[in-house]
């Protein structure tokens, strides 16, 4: 019998030490038991992602700068900046109406002058 042949086994997984400068050797999974590890797995990842993050891992965040963070975030753009783009905007409304009233007017010059001919 050898323990390493998993054709003995039924494929089933199994683990065996490594003989040293020996590669390492993959477990083989008989196809019945494919679906009934991938439910175990989903069923353990759905309880580790439940319970968040590990307790050490919360204890540790130090949240005694956020506000200072999300204020500083407030002025990611420059006073100047904005004020140079609400100029802009402001300008480009003018300019938007001006283009509509000269249209208007364009279509009620092609409008006279089809009257006139």
């Amino acid at each position: 019998e050898d323990p390493t042949d998993p054709a003995q086994d039924g494929g089933n997984v199994r683990s065996h030490s490594q003989k040293p400068g020996s590669t390492p050797r993959i477990p083989t999974i008989q196809v019945d038991h494919v679906l009934t590890i991938l439910r175990e797995f989903l069923r353990e990842f759905v309880k580790l992602r439940d319970e968040g993050p590990p307790k050490e891992i919360q204890d540790v965040r130090d949240n005694s700068k956020d506000g200072e963070y999300w204020e500083a975030l407030t002025r990611v753009i420059p006073e100047r900046t904005l004020k140079l783009w609400d100029a802009l905007g402001a300008a480009l409304l003018e300019y938007h109406k001006v283009l509509t009233r000269r249209s208007e007017l364009f279509s009620e010059a092609a409008a006279l002058q089809r009257q006139n001919s």
